[in-house]
């Protein structure tokens, strides 16, 4: 059932929900930070999902700034805890 409601969310995500998200959060994030972001929410949620996200992780890591991806990173440790575990 989470699975289905994340595919669900996933399917409906705009960039501009990764920037309010984001902003919510206190992270600022540049305009391609987003993008980046929305692509692989986008098209590899389904191997975050299963457990499979370490080369998704170096990827984002060579992508986004030293600070994004230190916040995004947080904040995907902290939701993984709560929602997929």
């Amino acid at each position: 059932m989470q699975e289905y409601l994340i595919k669900e969310y996933i399917k409906k995500l705009t960039v501009d929900d990764i920037k309010r998200f984001a902003k919510q959060k206190n992270i600022d994030i540049s305009d391609s930070e987003a993008n980046i972001l929305f692509y692989y929410a986008k098209n590899y949620y389904q191997d975050i999902l299963k457990g499979e996200d370490d080369t998704i992780i170096k990827e984002l890591k060579n992508k986004l700034s030293p600070n994004t991806f230190k916040d995004a990173y947080k904040l995907y440790l902290e939701y993984k805890i709560k929602y997929l575990k």
